[in-house]
């Protein structure tokens, strides 16, 4: 029977866990030290309820096969220790605070380096979309602000690879997006693709210049409603310290058509690292105010299908585990 990991405890002779990190809805993180190098390291392992879970395992897996697919200073590095007797994936570990804790405590961000992170974040996102791997769930909870100064970007659970037959959209749940970071495309239930990305860190750094989320409402469904209706409130209203420019920046990536927004990472990196050179447009003249459900219906329509999503997804997952277990 498979327990919960449990400090003092040794992975596969290896791994010996100290303590907990962190815990989140799926998997919980642990500190551990690995015994053949005798460094530390960080050890992701999925919550019981979820370890024969197909749906879960499916994404796990993912999350493990687009890690070792990337090599980059912004990217958490994951490491290959061998063959495993239960799933866990182990990362580099890094002692630092995640950008929603630092924004917990200064809020908003100073503007040079709200703009310095969400350049690095640029930096990162260009080699992954050339690697052709979307991460699809950029939030402050999976950028880490390492003490030494440089940034990571973590938890590609979601993360979509165009090169493998996977999963893309998992309803309202912790496989999907975080709805005050999700492009409206994804709220639709479409694939989306690196401008996606580009509208999540467009978010990012629309909170961290103002202090508050683009969008606000009594509930997710409001709020995943408010992005497919409306744009949120132009930043130099709500802090007047934002430069036009930068102002500019924020609703370039954060248009609602995908095509309206910037073709990729590396250009909207050029115009952060060169406020100057951008060209004013006025986008923040034509924001159209968020439109509420006009009926009843509309509101449901949105919630059925979030809630009815995760188990069509389930069956998915529960199929393709089946046949790639099934033998050849």
């Amino acid at each position: 029977m498979i327990t919960e990991v449990q400090p003092n405890e040794t992975l596969d002779g290896r791994l010996q866990i100290e303590g907990v990190i962190s815990r989140s809805g799926m998997a919980s993180i642990y500190k551990a030290k690995d015994l053949m190098t005798g460094q530390a390291v960080a050890v992701k392992v999925p919550h019981q309820q979820f370890e024969s879970d197909p749906a879960s395992f499916a994404r796990f897996q993912r999350e493990a096969e687009i890690g070792k697919k990337l090599n980059h200073p912004k990217i958490l590095r994951l490491l290959d220790v061998g063959e495993h007797s239960r799933p866990y994936i182990v990362m580099e570990y890094l002692e630092g605070k995640t950008l929603d804790q630092v924004m917990n405590k200064i809020r908003p961000l100073p503007i040079s380096d709200a703009v310095q992170i969400a350049s690095q974040v640029c930096d990162a996102l260009a080699y992954m979309h050339q690697h052709k791997i979307v991460h699809r769930d950029l939030k402050p909870q999976n950028i880490m602000i390492c003490n030494d100064g440089s940034l990571r970007i973590m938890d590609f659970g979601i993360a979509k690879s165009t090169e493998m037959r996977r999963i893309t959209f998992a309803g309202f749940s912790p496989a999907m997006g975080t709805p005050d970071y999700m492009a409206p495309e994804q709220v639709q239930g479409k694939r989306g693709d690196e401008r996606t990305d580009i509208y999540s860190l467009g978010a990012m750094l629309y909170e961290m210049a103002t202090g508050s989320v683009p969008f606000e409402g009594d509930n997710p469904f409001i709020v995943m409603n408010s992005r497919i209706t409306g744009d949120p409130i132009a930043p130099r209203k709500l802090n007047r310290e934002i430069p036009k420019e930068i102002e500019e920046i924020i609703l370039h990536a954060m248009e609602r058509e995908p095509h309206r927004r910037y073709a990729s990472a590396a250009a909207m990196k050029v115009e952060l690292d060169n406020p100057d050179a951008v060209k004013l447009t006025g986008r923040h003249q034509h924001l159209q105010s968020v439109q509420g459900w006009k009926t009843r219906w509309q509101g449901s329509k949105l919630i059925i299908l979030s809630a009815l999503l995760p188990v069509l997804v389930f069956l998915i997952g529960f199929i393709l585990v089946r046949c790639h277990g099934a033998p050849h």
